[in-house]
């Protein structure tokens, strides 16, 4: 399998999420603060991510700390509403970076 473009990326969260065409994702893009992707539908964006590009962002361990370099205590995405997770926990996610982190998993083999 090809290793997918940026734009194949942010075509994909564009649709995944309903994103309007008007609006801009480039590389700085935040996931949280710029799309408002969060919670629930950080997961499910995930989820959708692995199977357009047949991927599995978990680690052996099933988390994802591997893939996106997590400390024990960093989160991707804030819980919907009420959030148990301090802000300074949830580490910014750029679409340049989802698209690394994307790019590497497809270069190190089937999921």
């Amino acid at each position: 399998m090809p290793v997918a473009t940026f734009a194949e990326v942010a075509a994909a969260v564009r649709a995944s999420q309903g994103t309007p065409a008007g609006q801009c994702i480039d590389a700085a893009t935040l996931i949280e603060d710029d799309l408002g992707i969060t919670g629930d539908d950080g997961c499910a964006l995930l989820e959708e991510l692995e199977s357009t590009f047949g991927i599995a962002f978990a680690g052996a361990d099933g988390t994802l700390r591997g893939a996106f370099g997590l400390a024990p205590d960093e989160y991707l995405f804030h819980g919907e509403g009420w959030s148990l997770f301090r802000k300074d926990k949830v580490r910014p996610l750029t679409m340049s970076e989802l698209h690394r982190v994307i790019a590497a998993l497809q270069l190190s083999g089937p999921a």
